[in-house]
């Protein structure tokens, strides 16, 4: 319905193709690496990070590493770099805080919904969702990948929420540094 309403509002269309426009020229722009690097075949940088904080609508960071990792990702598209980002897409995001009837701090973890947020499930030609597997020790796990583009830079998420999976195996990107250092053993392992 918001949507709708929207495109019947003229002053919004207006910005919305201004903004269009401006992205457009942005990636079709010459960049600092074109410049500076030969032509022929570059190879991609692969940056891992278990978070990423390219903006608060994808709550997929904690603080400053995730703060780092996701301004990483926006300087190499500024810069043309050819870097593509790899983490874990965790159905909850980072916790929201507040203090309870007692003054203790008390944490409130959300359940993001990935269908109403700017990433995309990577699907094979088949129309298939892209899995990966992993090797854990006695069995594999698998994570289906998805991808939110950055500019011209490429952020690929893993999650492990599949129904090939065990249920313990499916915890492994249920949250951001939450629960016990096994977890985040089979989080790192997933990462690579």
């Amino acid at each position: 319905e918001q949507l709708e309403a929207l495109a019947e509002n003229q002053g919004f269309v207006c910005e919305l193709q201004r903004a269009v426009e401006k992205l457009k020229a942005y990636l079709d722009g010459p960049t600092w690496f074109e410049k500076v690097s030969s032509k022929g075949t570059r190879p991609i940088i692969a940056y891992f990070s278990a978070e990423f904080g390219v903006h608060e609508c994808l709550p997929f960071y904690a603080g400053g590493l995730g703060i780092l990792a996701g301004d990483h990702l926006k300087s190499a598209s500024d810069l043309g770099i050819p870097l593509v980002g790899v983490g874990l897409l965790y159905q909850k995001g980072y916790f929201r805080q507040y203090l309870n009837i007692d003054g203790w701090q008390q944490e409130v973890y959300t359940e993001n919904d990935f269908y109403n947020m700017p990433i995309e499930l990577v699907r094979k030609k088949s129309g298939r969702p892209l899995t990966i597997s992993v090797e854990y020790p006695g069995r594999c796990v698998t994570a289906q990948v998805w991808c939110v583009s950055i500019g011209r830079v490429k952020l690929y998420l893993l999650d492990t929420n599949v129904s090939a999976n065990s249920s313990a195996d499916r915890m492994i990107t249920v949250s951001l540094y939450g629960g016990d250092r096994e977890l985040r053993i089979r989080q790192e392992i997933m990462l690579g």
